[in-house]
């Protein structure tokens, strides 16, 4: 009985590791060129981007601010004034938004009938004007349908009100730190576990966010929810790009972007639907609980399992059963053995710094030691903040343009599709660079003529923040194509990787424009990112164009190419 279980082992095919590599590369393309393989794929990667889309303006619904707010004085409740008399003596002539109340002694107006009350507040005014004070010092806040904002579960208003920002920069600072974190684990541990981590996390932070009785746990809840999204989204778009065959993969990756303003508009149709910030939120969670069906069913990439010589895995699932190849051992030549040997002595002659400049630094110092380089990667950061910036602040923009926020969530989402595909014809006709160009300059135009219609206007008002916001769209997708050709082979992924930090220097910036700089003029956001959108715009003309040649693999060649020749002639 042992010898036979032992037979199969010992009867495996010897099969050469390159050859190998060969015939799973080659079962890829075929599984991969359509079939339930390629559509499994994409509906694993495609839903999880959809929850994805529930969080990008889930702010704008669960902490708005309220309808109206006011300072509810202790001392007055048990009298039989309307409630328009109580609001009448505290602030009568302020303009506080009920932040603030006059320091009168309410006990003794609370027993006088309201007439008097008026009378003798009146009166002393004349003589002696009471002192302005804060409403948390004679009462507290009350809200209009407070079940409806987490602002007012925490009273998140007045001078507390930047605390009520922090739950969207939560959010940005978990996605900024979980790009380059899940990016890691993906390249290390494999696309799926990177995957099942994100989901975790993203359905911890959503319990979080839904349960918390603090707004510190709530915020923790959020930048789970940030990191999560980050974890869900690189892992399944590389399994796309790098299972499915050409055939296939340019739709289905303009479809997995489109999958996220899907998620927009569901969030606004459920959150019109349901009104409370906790069942909101309790909605947004449970399909989450999905996720953990897409990681049972979702296997790793073939591809990653390939670069990482795991070829009985990967053989049981491009040809669903067992390998009956074993891989033959290599003999090194002896050369090899002995330049093997040399690599394992120690350096002589090279101090903790040179070997830091040469080594894991190599790329970063060349991003900013040849001035050319410099000169393209300070742009690239600039485009990269100013998009991101732009992108998140119009999405989160409806309260500063007195609009439903609702109708501008589904408006933001129905505009974002289309987006993503007239970059695709764009850059067949007119290149990079220039493509690049008139959609900044598109989307600057579009957010200043706000500046020219009548803040009464809603309509208008509203019809160019759409236009803004579909060439911002536009552009996020063709600055990313863009940059990734701008620079060689040796520094792309590091220049790709600082400007994205750059991206999430813009989007964590975003909620304070929207939130402060709104409430000083509600045109301020969109003319500040129209302003620099229009900057970002001439900074394309110092570019080189990148659509008409093959890409540069060293740093020295492509610093000799000047702004207006194409990389072929470099």
């Amino acid at each position: 009985m042992t010898q036979s279980k032992e037979n199969p082992e010992k009867n495996r095919e010897l099969i050469s590791e390159e050859s190998m590599k060969d015939l799973l590369t080659k079962q890829l393309e075929v599984v991969g060129s359509g079939g339930a393989f390629v559509w499994a794929i994409f509906f694993l990667c495609v839903t999880p981007n959809i929850l994805n889309g529930f969080h990008v303006s889930s702010y704008t619904l669960l902490g708005h601010l309220p309808d109206d707010q006011w300072c509810g004085i202790p001392e007055l409740q048990d009298t039989n004034w309307t409630h328009a008399q109580k609001r009448e003596i505290a602030g009568k002539g302020l303009d506080s938004g009920g932040c603030t109340v006059w320091d009168w002694n309410y006990g003794h107006l609370a027993e006088m009938s309201y007439e008097a009350a008026l009378n003798y507040t009146g009166h002393l005014s004349q003589i002696s004007p009471p002192a302005e004070v804060s409403c948390r010092v004679k009462g507290q806040h009350e809200f209009a349908h407070p079940e409806t904002t987490f602002v007012a579960d925490w009273d998140l208003t007045c001078d507390r009100s930047i605390q009520r920002t922090s739950a969207q920069v939560s959010i940005s600072l978990g996605k900024f730190c979980g790009s380059f974190s899940f990016g890691i684990l993906a390249d290390k541990f494999g696309r799926k576990t990177s995957f099942t981590l994100g989901a975790a996390f993203f359905i911890v932070g959503s319990f979080f966010c839904t349960f918390s009785p603090w707004y510190s746990l709530f915020l923790a809840g959020r930048f789970a929810l940030g990191a999560a999204s980050s974890g869900l989204f690189y892992p399944a778009f590389t399994m796309i790009v790098e299972n499915i065959c050409l055939k296939h993969r340019s739709w289905m990756s303009i479809a997995f972007s489109a999958s996220y303003p899907v998620g927009m508009i569901i969030l606004a149709i459920v959150g019109y639907v349901i009104q409370p910030w906790r069942h909101l939120q309790l909605a947004l969670t449970i399909p989450s609980l999905l996720l953990i069906l897409n990681c049972y069913l979702m296997s790793e990439s073939p591809r990653w399992l390939i670069s990482n010589q795991r070829y009985d895995r990967v053989y049981k699932i491009l040809f669903r059963q067992p390998s009956h190849y074993q891989i033959q051992p290599a003999v090194a030549a002896p050369s090899q053995v002995a330049s093997d040997k040399k690599s394992l002595e120690p350096e002589e002659g090279f101090s903790l710094g040179q070997k830091l400049k040469n080594g894991p630094l190599k790329s970063i110092i060349e991003l900013y030691a040849n001035s050319r380089v410099r000169r393209m990667i300070f742009a690239s950061y600039f485009m990269f903040c100013v998009t991101s910036l732009s992108y998140y602040v119009t999405a989160l923009n409806a309260a500063n343009l007195s609009v439903s926020r609702y109708l501008y969530i589904i408006g933001t989402g129905l505009v974002d599709i289309p987006s993503y595909l007239v970059p695709v014809i764009m850059l067949r006709f007119t290149g990079r660079r220039l493509t690049t160009m008139f959609l900044f300059l598109w989307t600057g135009v579009s957010l200043l003529l706000v500046l020219a219609v009548p803040s009464g206007s809603t309509t208008w008002i509203v019809a160019f923040a759409m236009l803004g916001r579909f060439g911002i769209s536009a552009t996020y997708s063709v600055v990313t194509l863009y940059t990734a050709e701008l620079y060689p082979t040796q520094i792309r992924n590091s220049a790709l990787g600082t400007c994205s930090t750059f991206a999430h220097v813009g989007s964590i910036s975003a909620p304070y424009v929207v939130d402060v700089l709104g409430a000083l003029g509600w045109y301020i956001p969109t003319t500040i990112c129209g302003c620099c959108v229009l900057v970002a715009g001439l900074l394309t003309l110092t570019l080189p164009e990148t659509g008409t040649g093959k890409l540069s693999d060293k740093v020295e060649s492509s610093a000799s190419s000047t702004p207006t020749e194409p990389a072929e002639k470099q």
